[in-house]
């Protein structure tokens, strides 16, 4: 995928590899930013054809893990899908007899009350994972790697195939752990975009990365 802004440089997004925008120049850590989340033009998409991309559909924004961290709410729907796929024979065949017995007992307390009550039985496995509340380790979601961590692997699992868009990484993750970061992408090989708010004398924090800097005189540099 490749990702254009205004009259820069063209920006190559490529699997296995993070793609970091860098720049200290607060007008366009803004346009890129903003330019992600709406539909003004400023930052556009292309697939490797140049066919126009949108940008909504094709980076998974996530941005600040500080502000941003709710991955139950942002993937459930992607993980119960998956979940439900991954399943043996043998746990579809236990958890639809647990909940035969369930409906069963709910139905015999029914009948306690006199009144024509009975209950529908539902076999759907997504509504049950619902029920059971699946979500992320509270404790693991205070660590930023962690969340970053999982977001990446979320995309592994499920097979989401968006660009992961983070930014302000290197607020949260030491050098050793941003090099943990960028491995594990090349591992999975995840797309992922990273734009930070940086000077050039920071580029060795994101060695093993494609590392395009735009200075706050607006010249490109790719590194």
């Amino acid at each position: 995928m490749k990702i254009s802004y205004a009259a820069h440089q063209e920006i190559d997004v490529s699997n296995g590899k993070p793609t970091v925008i860098a720049t200290n120049n607060p007008v366009a850590y803004h346009d890129l930013v903003s330019g992600i989340q709406d539909d003004s033009n400023v930052l556009k998409c292309y697939s490797d054809d140049y066919e126009d991309l949108e940008t909504e559909h094709v980076i998974d924004w996530v941005g600040d893990v500080g502000i941003q961290s709710h991955l139950d709410d942002r993937y459930n729907l992607d993980l119960l899908k998956h979940l439900a796929t991954v399943l043996t024979d043998d746990q579809r065949k236990s958890i639809t007899d647990m909940n035969n017995q369930l409906y069963t007992l709910i139905q015999q307390c029914l009948f306690m009350i006199d009144l024509p009550l009975e209950v529908t039985y539902d076999w759907d496995l997504k509504k049950l994972f619902k029920y059971c509340k699946i979500h992320f380790n509270s404790e693991s979601m205070k660590k930023p790697y962690a969340i970053m961590e999982s977001i990446i692997k979320v995309h592994l699992e499920c097979g989401i195939k968006s660009v992961v868009g983070l930014t302000n990484v290197a607020h949260y993750l030491n050098q050793q752990q941003i090099q943990d970061l960028f491995m594990l992408i090349k591992a999975t090989g995840i797309p992922t975009l990273l734009i930070e708010f940086t000077d050039m004398k920071q580029k060795k924090l994101y060695a093993n990365s494609d590392f395009y800097y735009i200075d706050e005189d607006f010249v490109d540099w790719h590194v």
